[in-house]
C-alpha cells in the first residue's frame, strides 16, 4: 500500500495507532471472543502490524506461549492478508509484577479489578477507549508502583525499545499506516512518546 496520491514520500508522516490488549485475562469469561479482535484489525487493514514480540521468536515461528491475541488471532490474520508483521520487542515482557506482604495483597486486588474491566467490555474496541482504557492504565500503574522501582525500570526499558522500533519503522518507510498492538499497560506511554517523532502522526485506532 502507498500513501495519498501525489504526496512526497520523503515528507509524508506515517499514521500510527496503538491498540491495547489484556492478554493475561483471556481465561476470564469475557463477552466477546478473539474473532472480534480479528474483525477489528481486518477492518483497519494496516500496512504494518507491530506486535509486542521479539524478532527471534518471529524468525523461529515460535508462537506456542504467546498471548492468544497474537498466536490465535492476529498472526493468522496477517498470513491471510498483505499486512506485514513487525516484531517490536527486544525481549519477552518482564514477569508480571508481584510482591510480598500487604503490597502483594493489594496487587492481587488490583488485578481482580483488571479482570472485572475485561468482563464488562462489550467488544474489543471498548478496551481501547473511554473509562475502561483509562482505568486499566491506572490499575497497571499502581501495580508497578507496589512492585517496586526495579520493576518500573524494567517496564520502562521494555517500552523504550518498542518506541524506538516503531519510530525507526516510520522513518525507513514513510507514509504508511502502522497498527501497534501491545499490552494495554503500555498504551498511555507509547502514544505521547511517539508523538514526539517528526515522522509519525499518532491517531486513534478508529481513524487509522
Amino acid at each position: 500500500m502507498t500513501g495519498q496520491a501525489g504526496a512526497d514520500p520523503a515528507t509524508e508522516k506515517s499514521r500510527v495507532a496503538v491498540l491495547g490488549t489484556l492478554a493475561e485475562f483471556h481465561h476470564e469469561p469475557i463477552p466477546f471472543d478473539l474473532a472480534a479482535l480479528v474483525r477489528l484489525v481486518d477492518d483497519l487493514d494496516p500496512d504494518f502490524l507491530g506486535l509486542e514480540m521479539t524478532s527471534q521468536r518471529w524468525q523461529r515461528q515460535d508462537f506456542g506461549d504467546l498471548p492468544p491475541e497474537f498466536g490465535q488471532a492476529l498472526l493468522p490474520l496477517a498470513y491471510q492478508t498483505d499486512m506485514v508483521v513487525v516484531p517490536i520487542a527486544e525481549a519477552d515482557p518482564p514477569e508480571e509484577p508481584s510482591a510480598t506482604g500487604w503490597r502483594g495483597w493489594l496487587i492481587e486486588r488490583l488485578r481482580w479489578g483488571l479482570a472485572l474491566i475485561v468482563r464488562s467490555a462489550p467488544n474489543a474496541a471498548a478496551m481501547n477507549q473511554g473509562w475502561r482504557h483509562d482505568l486499566a492504565n491506572l490499575l497497571y500503574h499502581l501495580v508497578a508502583m507496589l512492585a517496586g522501582r526495579q520493576i518500573e525500570q524494567e517496564w520502562d526499558l521494555h517500552r523504550h525499545y518498542m518506541i524506538e522500533q516503531v519510530a525507526n519503522l516510520a522513518r525507513r518507510d514513510p507514509g504508511r499506516r502502522i497498527l501497534v498492538v501491545v499490552n494495554v499497560r503500555h498504551c498511555h506511554h507509547l502514544r505521547p512518546a511517539l508523538r514526539n517523532s517528526p515522522d509519525i502522526e499518532v491517531v486513534p485506532f478508529s481513524e487509522l
